[in-house]
């Protein structure tokens, strides 16, 4: 066998962002039967395409991934971007692709959140929906799922829902297991683990950018970790919530109406 076709991965979670991906990729890594790589988002289909597939399989690699049944990545911009879609579909045309949804006002909501102290400082939550387009193109989860299944079979195609991340993460992840066809009863130690919010994303950014996450894991590993959490959770409460229903009514009706008919399914409790 080809061993750029070997090492490739054979399933990748392209999104959403905001959807609990961090959560899953923690959840994966305990599995005895999956790898991922240590570090998250790799970008490749995105932003690193040129440096070729062959540095992109040596993350997968035998050396690397052991006695792994299956291997694979998670990167939540890929469902975004059209172009990444199209070159996975060329490059591992049978690769199991995982996607998450998530309530569409809630998903902006959060990504505000995540960048209030960032890009978003000193913005309300309805300036940034009327001068960040993004922010409101992200959770257009509809149009992104058609594009998705424009271009793999549903038999390749796992959507889930960040509800039921939420209220059933054992549910959830059996589901995933189930179908990555490794052991389903597999529960880790991180199930029920509180999914963190990201604090001062610009900064964790950057680092990730100059090979310094492990600045990020020794913060997390020390006592000043639960500090920052009990700050950025105090912050984040205080960014007012209640404005996200008035700035975004009606604006997603029609993508959701979109994801009910492409999985043929009710989420009226997401209007």
């Amino acid at each position: 066998m080809n061993l750029k076709v070997r090492d490739l991965p054979n399933f990748i979670c392209i999104g959403s962002q905001r959807a609990g991906t961090t959560w899953l990729h923690n959840c994966l890594d305990e599995h005895p039967e999956v790898f991922v790589p240590a570090e998250k988002e790799l970008h490749f289909f995105d932003r690193f395409y040129d440096t070729g597939l062959a540095s992109y399989t040596e993350r997968f690699m035998l050396t690397q991934r052991g006695s792994a049944k299956t291997w694979g990545e998670l990167t939540p911009n890929y469902y975004q971007e059209p172009q990444a879609l199209e070159r996975i579909k060329r490059d591992i045309p049978d690769v199991k692709i995982i996607y998450i949804l998530r309530q569409p006002a809630e998903r902006a909501f959060s990504q505000y959140q995540l960048y209030s102290q960032g890009q978003f400082s000193g913005m309300s939550f309805e300036e940034v929906i009327a001068n960040k387009e993004f922010v409101t193109d992200l959770s257009m989860q509809g149009k992104h799922l058609q594009r998705l299944y424009s271009l793999f079979d549903s038999s390749q195609v796992l959507v889930l829902f960040y509800d039921e991340l939420s209220q059933s993460p054992e549910t959830f992840l059996k589901k995933v297991f189930a179908f990555l066809q490794v052991d389903p009863d597999f529960m880790p130690s991180t199930l029920n683990k509180r999914i963190n919010r990201v604090v001062l994303p610009d900064l964790q950014a950057r680092l990730a950018k100059w090979k310094l996450t492990w600045v990020i894991e020794l913060v997390k590993a020390s006592p000043i970790a639960e500090w920052v959490k009990e700050v950025a959770h105090k912050k984040s409460d205080k960014l007012g919530k209640s404005a996200f229903p008035n700035a975004l009514s009606g604006r997603f009706d029609e993508d959701i109406k979109l994801i009910e008919q492409i999985l043929d399914i009710d989420l009226n409790h997401w209007r």
